[in-house]
């Protein structure tokens, strides 16, 4: 029999949609909208430093000014908005079947992200993935990030399940530690953005993956403990 979950929290930026990149040069767009310089060095590291943390560095290095983190990252969230209705892809083509397979084994599912939630939900409706969950959510209305293990076992409790009987779905190394610290169990899928992280994430992690074929098998989850399976990338 197939591993059971009576619940699967899913992130979405990288896990569920292949986004994480738009996200990451989100700085570029920062710097451009607001006609500050471009330094190569700069544009060197976009692809794996968060714009949270590049554009506080190039703010100190060069000397101009930055809003309040909160109207920081509301603003990218914006950049990131036009992204999800405009241009935003499924992370592979199997994301929709598997999201199926596990709604069919009677799991209850949502997606719990960084970003907002009013935002992300143009991303899934853009790929008819909103039906298949039964909320959406954020860190802004949980209330804690995705490091802290509550996190998880708020979201958790709001499907109805204990953590140890929750199904985490993600890309990133300190979600996966939040959600370990929590009891869940991890499913880890590769993204590019995180690849300095991999070594950690084949530690932590239950499964790690490439691609959502990796666990289907003629669209149903494979049979047997499909969880249990080789902890490495594809």
């Amino acid at each position: 029999m197939a591993t059971h979950f009576d619940a699967a929290i899913f992130d979405l930026d990288g896990t569920l949609l292949d986004t994480m990149r738009y996200w990451r040069y989100t700085s570029l767009e920062y710097l451009l909208r607001h006609q500050l310089p471009v330094p190569e060095d700069a544009l060197l590291r976009m692809h794996s430093t968060s714009a949270r943390k590049l554009l506080p560095e190039l703010s100190q290095r060069m000397g101009f000014p930055l809003p309040p983190m909160e109207e920081l990252v509301y603003e990218l969230a914006t950049f990131m908005n036009r992204h999800y209705i405009a241009d935003a892809s499924l992370k592979d083509a199997f994301v929709p079947p598997f999201l199926r397979a596990l709604k069919a084994s009677g799991c209850r599912m949502c997606v719990a992200t960084g970003s907002r939630r009013e935002f992300v939900v143009n991303g899934l409706d853009r790929f008819g993935l909103t039906p298949l969950m039964d909320f959406i959510t954020d860190i802004y209305e949980v209330g804690c990030g995705k490091d802290d293990p509550r996190f998880f076992q708020i979201v958790s409790a709001r499907l109805n399940a204990q953590p140890e009987n929750t199904l985490v779905v993600e890309d990133a190394l300190y979600a996966m530690r939040g959600a370990k610290a929590a009891g869940c169990r991890v499913l880890a899928i590769l993204d590019d953005t995180s690849r300095k992280d991999f070594a950690e994430i084949r530690q932590i992690a239950d499964r790690t993956i490439a691609t959502y074929a990796e666990i289907l098998e003629n669209g149903a989850l494979q049979a047997g403990n499909w969880m249990d399976a080789s902890k490495e990338f594809g």
